[in-house]
């Protein structure tokens, strides 16, 4: 296969006849670069990324892709699950909305009426892709015997693979705690979203726009089928009282501050819809929060004091939260970027300065330890025989979905690209 897209850089078409003018000619209609099946690709893509259509395995993997989904299509046995798509099109947006700081400039690609229809369907082709690619790999085993050829050869190669560093640290979070202030205007804003509901359409409308709850807001706030013996003492004695279609005062949580209204109650469980906002903090509440944790460190550091006799939980102070995580080990590919800034020439025994982190959409400071670690060694046949095993399947995959569409391409008509 690699030899075949060295030669030539291609582009597939099936079913062209119905998209060309004369069949002899095979003259291509203007801006389609590609068809395979019903599904166009056009010059712009082509144009636009010149990564991806002059580099070999990229635009491997590109019309791969392409083909599955045409197949996939077209095969009845696979179905896309409407409440599948929909958990992952939450989860593809929640993951979008974190990266805008400014959430109006999120909420602005909704102005667009087809954005989220269409957001919709490149997911819902990925899924066909999955799927299809389950399907073709779906019996892709490896014996002990091609484990043990595949550790030999690496081995000969010189090419074994490492396991990651493993960290052992103990850690402190500073949440800060919200002023009276920006509580207030917490509340003051939920208070004017509750007045502005008049009816079930304008609290989902409003749950979409507002809630910050990621699980929930795209279905319009609607949580179903909560068990009451699952909530806490507070929000169920506040769920309880509120009579089917009413909607509560503003309330806060250890989430944010929220505005529920009741669904449905039925013997041990409830539907509800909810607007969850969470806490904003100004710029001196996190300032001040992060003097406390430099504080916090010095006295460590100058009464010696070991982070592992420091109470779990310390919240007798007004300015944070604090919470200590004793003797953890963490995979050193676990590590968030900031995490991973702190560590840079750190030493045994020695404590970072507190630094930023986003936990649960809150902002806190952290500030850890660095205990042990265990460093990375090349993988044995022995002790690592299941990351080997995995390791060759995923091989064995991919070659598996390579010659299926060496295949196709037989019966497949493809034209040279000059790049």
């Amino acid at each position: 296969m690699k030899n075949f897209i060295e030669k030539c850089f291609f582009i597939i078409f099936l079913c062209a006849y119905n998209f060309f003018l004369y069949s002899s000619d095979l003259e291509k209609i203007s801006g389609i670069s590609a068809i395979i099946g019903n599904d166009i690709i056009l010059d712009s893509e082509i144009r636009n990324s010149k990564k991806l259509f002059c580099n070999t395995d990229v635009i491997n993997d590109f019309l791969i892709q392409k083909l599955m989904l045409y197949h996939a299509k077209k095969d009845n046995s696979i179905q896309i699950n409407n409440q599948e798509l929909k958990l992952k099109t939450q989860v593809f947006l929640s993951e979008m909305k974190k990266k805008y700081i400014n959430q109006e400039e999120f909420l602005i690609q909704f102005e667009n009426k087809n954005f989220l229809e269409e957001l919709t369907e490149k997911i819902r082709n990925q899924q066909y892709i999955e799927k299809y690619y389950n399907k073709i790999t779906e019996n892709v085993e490896a014996s002990p015997k091609e484990v043990k050829y595949f550790f030999d050869k690496k081995k000969t190669q010189k090419q074994i693979p490492y396991t990651s560093k493993k960290i052992c640290i103990s850690y402190i979070i500073f949440y800060p705690k919200l002023s009276e202030i920006n509580k207030r205007k917490i509340i003051y804003f939920l208070k004017k979203i509750k007045k502005e509901i008049h009816s079930d359409i304008d609290f989902s409308t409003k749950a979409i726009l507002f809630s910050e709850d990621d699980s929930s807001a795209l279905q319009g706030g609607l949580v179903k089928g909560i068990k009451i013996n699952d909530l806490s003492k507070k929000l169920s004695h506040l769920v309880l009282s509120l009579k089917e279609g009413e909607i509560s005062e503003p309330f806060e949580t250890d989430l944010g501050f929220h505005l529920i209204k009741m669904e449905k109650k039925r013997k041990d469980e409830i539907d509800f819809r909810h607007i969850l906002i969470k806490s904003k903090y100004s710029k001196y509440e996190l300032d001040k929060t992060k003097s406390f944790a430099e504080l916090f460190r010095k006295r460590i550091l100058n009464q010696k004091i070991d982070i592992d006799k420091i109470p779990n939980v310390l919240n007798q102070n007004k300015i944070a939260d604090v919470i200590v995580k004793n003797k953890i080990w963490i995979d050193e590919n676990q590590l968030s970027k900031n995490m991973k800034k702190a560590f840079l020439f750190l030493k045994k025994g020695t404590i970072t300065n507190p630094y930023k982190e986003i936990i649960n959409g809150k902002e806190v400071f952290i500030l850890f330890k660095f205990l042990d670690e265990i460093p990375p060694k090349p993988i044995s046949f022995e002790e690592d025989y299941a990351i080997l095993k995995n390791f060759v399947i995923d091989i064995k995959k991919k070659d598996k979905v390579k010659n299926w569409a060496i295949k196709i391409l037989k019966k497949t008509y493809y034209v040279k690209i000059n790049c």
